[in-house]
């Protein structure tokens, strides 16, 4: 009897090690994983209701979420691609609050939160090089490709004449839907298949699109401190125009760079 006690209780011991050392682990792991900022995870929630949208087309259809795609040695991350019998949509998905201006030529978009007033790049710029990247791995099998920008309802757009490309979220489906239809089952699985193939799966890879980012930046930072132009290289000039100084392009008008001097 005493020996099977000591038994049992060794064994008891063993399984408390154990979940002791993975617990270790699992810490050592997620300690090691790079943590997701505020922006991230706001626009992990507004892909996943993009997503959710997107699933509730009707007919034939293949969606592909958060996708990366290889473009001559860079990568592409695109939030979302819907190939449906009306054709195969590139969309990019924005979850910000607040009031969002913008026109389709701007190279800034600006949102107002209450008297504060922030910029980010345009979107429907952002998003025709994911169009194009798709473009070109699809080599033809349709021509029926269009770039969307969809916002959450978290925020209010103040957008003119953009209705074609630039929506609320819960408006994509039935805009989608309304389109005629010009692809049959076939051509659908086809070009699935296609973006499945030229997608990059290898994860230092895909890492390293955050990487590739992080370092454009950085580099046009330390060109424009350098006072040239991080388009074309040329010379970068002060000049005053109605809304104030800014920093223009010595090439104008074949480069049309321009940056806001801060008050």
């Amino acid at each position: 009897m005493i020996i099977f006690l000591i038994i049992v209780i060794t064994i008891l011991i063993a399984v408390i090690l154990k979940s002791v050392e993975n617990v270790n682990k699992f810490e050592e792991v997620k300690k090691k994983q790079p943590q997701m900022t505020k922006e991230e995870y706001k626009g992990r929630i507004g892909e996943r209701e993009t997503a959710i949208y997107l699933n509730k087309i009707e007919g034939n259809k293949q969606i592909i979420n958060n996708i990366t795609l290889n473009d001559n040695g860079k990568t592409r991350q695109i939030d979302h691609i819907a190939i449906t019998e009306a054709g195969v949509f590139i969309i990019e998905t924005k979850n910000f609050s607040g009031q969002i201006y913008g026109r389709e030529n701007s190279k800034e978009w600006k949102q107002y939160l209450g008297k504060k007033c922030y910029t980010f790049a345009n979107p429907i710029h952002q998003n025709f090089g994911h169009t194009e990247i798709v473009r070109k791995v699809l080599k033809g099998k349709t021509e029926e490709i269009y770039s969307i920008v969809v916002f959450t309802r978290t925020g209010r757009l103040k957008v003119e004449d953009l209705k074609d490309k630039v929506m609320y979220v819960d408006e994509v489906k039935d805009y989608i839907q309304d389109k005629p239809k010009v692809i049959d089952i076939n051509k659908i699985q086809e070009i699935y298949l296609t973006l499945i193939e030229n997608r990059v799966t290898n994860q230092e890879y895909i890492e390293n699109h955050n990487y590739n980012v992080q370092h454009y930046v950085q580099g046009k930072q330390e060109k424009i401190a350098q006072g040239i132009c991080p388009k074309c290289y040329g010379k970068l000039i002060k000049k005053k125009g109605r809304y104030g100084e800014f920093y223009g392009c010595s090439n104008y008008p074949e480069c049309k760079y321009t940056m806001k001097i801060k008050q």
